[in-house]
């Protein structure tokens, strides 16, 4: 242990976590902030936005709280833009991201190392954190490995799925006009049913195991089906796929997989097919927002599409039809309000059903719903996605 922390031990400064945490930083912090000024020969404003972009506070003056790693990768992410590979705004989003990404994921490594130390040993929360201070060090090694396998395994999936898009004379953005988002994508929501008071009547045990149970079956059905989830979101999840065909496949093994175990209560899902913005590893735009309002609409165990969606699906094609003015979602109006059903009116709905096309191909069936007010959209014709 070098002279430093030798004195601040004896002095009581330097503590077990202090000695953890160095380990895995792999350098004592032993630079101030105007020692880093003069290693890296930035100003503080430049070394500020880099390490805000990492979400982290600078450390208060004269404070010896950073690193040598911490030179050396601030000169690095400097260079990136002063040599001209990426432009500053880039550089931030990528700085951003993978501090979003990697703060999440240590605390889903701490907290899932606690619980394991605490059913295998039968302590307590405090007793269990000790034990993982105590071996923290020994598993980040193992961690950097799986981390790294898994970011290069998902990258390269990504390129060979563009390369495949391209190869088939799909490019995955599509044809577009010029002001339209630029991604065409298929945006799906899944929540539990009756979330809110379930949880109320469990304790924090239960509730883990009922979270945790679900958030592992949409993620495992999400990846088998070939989409990705985007984010966890309580009680829901969201997730999107690159074709209409798959997010229905998908969307459907979410309602019929989750709570047929009875570990979890059913699930809900809504999903859209449209045009969307990606930014961050998320996804932005009016589709996003009407596939999570269509699964408020949809019944435990049910998917619900949009009219626009079922289209696209070719499972609406014997749905009534009449040109003119679009609802917010596509469905056909009348003189300007929507029309139940379309123009044939509300005993249309029931029987507008039927496959074609992709839907067809896939097996998929459509029905249509009601036509729906929905707060923020504006008339909504669901339309209601099954298995043929």
């Amino acid at each position: 242990m070098p002279d430093d922390r030798l004195k601040k031990l004896a002095r009581g400064e330097y503590s077990t976590a202090d000695d953890r945490a160095d380990t895995i930083a792999g350098a004592p912090r032993t630079l101030t902030l105007s020692q880093v000024e003069q290693a890296t020969g930035l100003d503080r404003e430049t070394i500020a936005a880099f390490w805000t972009s990492l979400g982290l506070a600078l450390p208060p003056e004269g404070e010896d709280a950073m690193t040598a790693k911490d030179v050396d990768a601030i000169i690095a992410a400097y260079e990136v833009v002063a040599y001209g590979v990426l432009g500053r705004r880039t550089e931030t989003h990528l700085l951003r991201a993978v501090s979003h990404t990697t703060e999440r994921l240590a605390w889903w490594q701490f907290e899932s190392l606690m619980d394991d130390a605490a059913e295998r040993y039968g302590l307590d929360a405090e007793s269990a954190r000790l034990v993982v201070l105590d071996k923290i060090a020994d598993m980040a090694d193992i961690f950097e490995e799986q981390m790294m396998y898994a970011w290069r395994s998902h990258l390269s999936r990504i390129i060979r799925r563009i390369g495949e898009s391209v190869a088939e004379g799909r490019p995955p953005s599509g044809g577009q006009e010029p002001e339209a988002l630029p991604l065409q994508r298929a945006v799906g929501f899944a929540d539990l049913v009756g979330y809110t008071a379930i949880s109320a009547k469990l304790d924090a045990a239960e509730l883990d195991l009922l979270v945790q149970a679900f958030m592992r079956g949409c993620r495992d059905i999400v990846s088998r089906g070939g989409g990705r989830v985007v984010k966890e979101l309580g009680d829901g999840i969201m997730f999107v796929t690159d074709e209409p065909v798959r997010g229905s496949l998908i969307a459907l093994d979410l309602a019929e997989g989750i709570g047929r175990d009875g570990a979890t209560p059913p699930a809900r899902v809504g999903l859209v097919w449209g045009r969307v913005l990606g930014r961050f590893g998320d996804v932005f735009g009016p589709s996003v927002n009407l596939a999570s309002r269509l699964t408020g609409l949809a019944a435990p165990g049910e998917v619900l599409v949009d009219s626009a969606t079922a289209e696209v699906l070719g499972g609406a094609a014997g749905a009534p039809r009449q040109d003119g003015p679009a609802a917010a979602d596509g469905a056909p109006v009348a003189g300007g309000a929507p029309v139940a059903g379309g123009a044939a009116g509300p005993a249309a709905a029931g029987r507008a059903s039927g496959t074609g096309g992709l839907a067809s191909a896939a097996g998929l069936a459509l029905e249509a719903q009601g036509p729906t007010a929905v707060p923020g959209v504006g008339q909504v014709q669901p339309y209601r996605l099954a298995r043929s």
